[in-house]
């Protein structure tokens, strides 16, 4: 990584003096967070935009190795290994999400649960063989998922319940997205734009103005777009994974009070100035009543658009200025 930032800086020192308009160049990466990311840029040339990519890459790889909750890698303490040792010296980031992640939970009222794996695990499960798990297989899971077993003293996080286990699902990607961004930023990458399996990071502008995101409708093309600069917008959606059995759709948001998809919405937006929070936030109020989620998303200063169950589109009145 080191001497990858000093060819970008000094790549920056012969492009200073270069007048022609930057150009769009763009990359996608299929190999970080089980999604595809979309990465593009305004850049001088497509060596400055190469270098910008290889560096958020090497970035997305690192965050995605700490935060895999199948797999381990040597010489890293991740969360697979948490989950397997129940206790043990973690990286930085591993700790800032833990501790988010316990915040998020009293924030949601609960809705927002990482100790929440043995069931989300299950669910897993049943995507892959196409039948959803029988509540007599879900509660005893839900025994072993209390917040208040996670504790955190310095860089060490422990697990008092052995039968608990992690899931980072809810918040990785928006947080990793966010700290990718940053990296960006701190190496000149300016007006950029930014998907992490949907969670978006627009930085900067691209000529003629802010950047255009395309919502999409649960049941196909776009719904509506927005115009953004220097925000995140994130949407959590029923149409995203799901599988269906015996003519029911069983999707991937799990509400943690009844076990099964949350149902009161198809989709949830989020707009906000970082994508950790607007991660956590489209989340959290898809699993929320509406006036519940206007009060946390006030509380962040976000806006939000919902798509019911029934279709009807509700939009918080701030939302409406991102579409003009």
């Amino acid at each position: 990584m080191r001497r990858l930032l000093a060819a970008m800086a000094a790549s920056a020192v012969l492009l200073c003096g270069c007048s022609p308009a930057p150009k769009k160049y763009s990359a996608v990466y299929t190999d970080v967070f089980d999604t595809a990311t979309e990465f593009a840029a305004y850049c001088d040339s497509r060596e400055e935009f190469d270098l910008y990519a290889e560096a958020l890459h090497d970035e997305l790889l690192r965050l995605h190795k700490i935060f895999d909750i199948y797999d381990e890698y040597d010489g890293l303490f991740n969360a697979a290994s948490l989950n397997k040792t129940k206790s043990g010296g973690c990286p930085s980031e591993l700790i800032e999400l833990t501790k988010s992640a316990v915040d998020w939970y009293d924030l949601s009222g609960g809705k927002l649960n990482i100790a929440l794996g043995s069931v989300l695990s299950l669910w897993h499960d049943s995507r892959e063989s196409g039948i959803p798990p029988a509540m007599e297989d879900l509660k005893p899971l839900a025994e072993h998922c209390d917040i208040d077993d996670i504790s955190v003293e310095g860089d060490i996080i422990s697990i008092k319940d052995p039968q608990l286990s992690l899931d980072f699902g809810a918040l990785a990607k928006g947080y990793a997205a966010e700290k990718a961004a940053e990296l960006l930023e701190s190496v000149g990458c300016a007006d950029f734009v930014l998907s992490v399996g949907g969670n978006v990071v627009a930085r900067g502008e691209k000529p003629g103005g802010s950047w255009e995101i395309g919502i999409s409708s649960p049941d196909g093309g776009i719904l509506t777009t927005v115009k953004v600069s220097d925000e995140a917008v994130v949407t959590s959606g029923d149409y995203q994974r799901y599988f269906e059995y015996e003519g029911v759709r069983y999707h991937h948001i799990i509400d943690p009070q009844t076990l099964m998809p949350a149902n009161l919405w198809r989709s949830v937006t989020v707009i906000c100035k970082s994508s950790a929070d607007a991660d956590a936030l489209s989340t959290a109020l898809f699993c929320l009543d509406e006036q519940s989620g206007r009060i946390l998303a006030e509380n962040f200063g976000a806006e939000a658009l919902w798509v019911s169950s029934k279709g009807e589109v509700i939009r918080t009145e701030g939302f409406e200025d991102y579409e003009k």
